[in-house]
């Protein structure tokens, strides 16, 4: 039992040291610091567009109406059901802005847009009339700016600081009766319904962000680690500080705190000030001693540090063995109180 102990010791000191560099990838005084390059956010912010995607692919733009003039008179138009789809973008970018926040760029946006539209002429006969349109919109772009932020329960926050969409060059379809209508329809788009879809693609990009601190405020900022004796130690990498953003690479700094059996003790040792130098590495991960004074710290307190040493750990070619008989010239009383007895000490 004693040795398989021992084994279970020393498989959870390796796996708390690779837990520790793992569970920095989120970061009282920070004990860890995460270095992460643009490179690095740039895939992250890639692969977050194809998360969002599907939720872009059917987006419904408020009906309008109006007044126009035409060669042949005044009509009142509405344009209604006015439909997005197919929504696709060519390739992604992202700018650390030093002090100020992350930009996220989208290019090469690329959208379909269906709509109806009727018109009632304003005098006698008041002719009525409509017809539907696809407009296909090429070449649009989209920019975010976000703050990333810490929260006082140690998760990443996102604060949405600015964003803009761009719909480029399109190109319009008439239903076939109304093709002469194409230039109004053309000037349409161009104006009222082009900024609608514009409004509505950043109204949706709005609504990614709280859902995205949600995710972020799922994640968790402890681990627990089964120790040896019973016992559970718990690694708490709560996120202390916002992160610092340079032109190059953005710095997470976490507690890197623990707590035995779910008793955290309060480490005596000072945290340095982390460093923040980049080594030009895409993900660089600094551990202060002051994580690994604390860790033992806090094993001391837990009494996880007591090891009890028998007669079966002695090697049998030793001439002296844990028992009171061959003892007895160290400690008379102890063999006069306990005869031909085995002894165990600890510490």
């Amino acid at each position: 039992k004693k040795e398989q102990n021992k084994v279970k010791m020393g498989k959870a000191l390796v796996f708390l040291s690779f837990a520790l560099l793992c569970s920095c990838s989120l970061s009282a005084s920070p004990g860890l610091e995460v270095t992460i390059s643009e490179s690095i956010l740039s895939k992250a912010w890639q692969a977050g567009v194809k998360v969002a995607l599907p939720q872009l692919q059917s987006l419904s733009i408020p009906d309008t109406s109006g007044k126009t003039s035409t060669p042949v008179g005044s009509f009142d138009y509405t344009v209604s059901d006015v439909q997005i789809s197919g929504f696709n973008i060519g390739s992604t970018s992202i700018q650390l802005q030093s002090g100020q926040g992350v930009e996220l760029a989208a290019s090469g946006l690329t959208l379909t847009v269906n709509l109806q539209f009727s018109f009632k002429e304003e005098s006698w006969p008041h002719i009525k009339t409509g017809a539907s349109a696809t407009v296909t919109v090429k070449d649009g772009s989209a920019t975010i700016v976000v703050l990333p932020t810490s929260t006082s329960d140690g998760h990443l926050q996102l604060s949405l600081t600015s964003r803009s969409v761009s719909l480029g060059d399109f190109e319009i379809t008439v239903d076939g009766s109304m093709s002469w209508l194409y230039n109004f329809v053309e000037s349409l788009f161009g104006g009222q319904s082009k900024g609608a879809c514009e409004s509505a693609i950043e109204s949706a990009i709005d609504g990614q962000i709280p859902q995205l601190n949600t995710y972020l405020a799922s994640l968790p900022t402890q681990y627990a680690i089964d120790m040896w004796q019973g016992s559970t130690v718990t690694v708490d990498y709560s996120v202390v500080n916002p992160p610092t953003i340079t032109s190059s690479f953005m710095f997470l700094d976490a507690l890197g705190g623990f707590s035995v059996n779910g008793q955290a003790s309060s480490c005596p040792y000072k945290a340095p000030d982390m460093p923040q130098v980049a080594s030009g590495n895409d993900v660089q991960v600094y551990v202060a001693d002051y994580v690994e004074n604390c860790f033992l710290y806090s094993l001391h307190e837990g009494g996880l540090l007591t090891t009890t040493i028998d007669d079966s750990m002695v090697p049998s070619s030793s001439p002296i063995h844990l028992n009171t008989t061959d003892l007895q010239g160290l400690e008379p009383n102890l063999y006069a109180a306990y005869p031909n007895m085995l002894v165990e000490v600890g510490r």
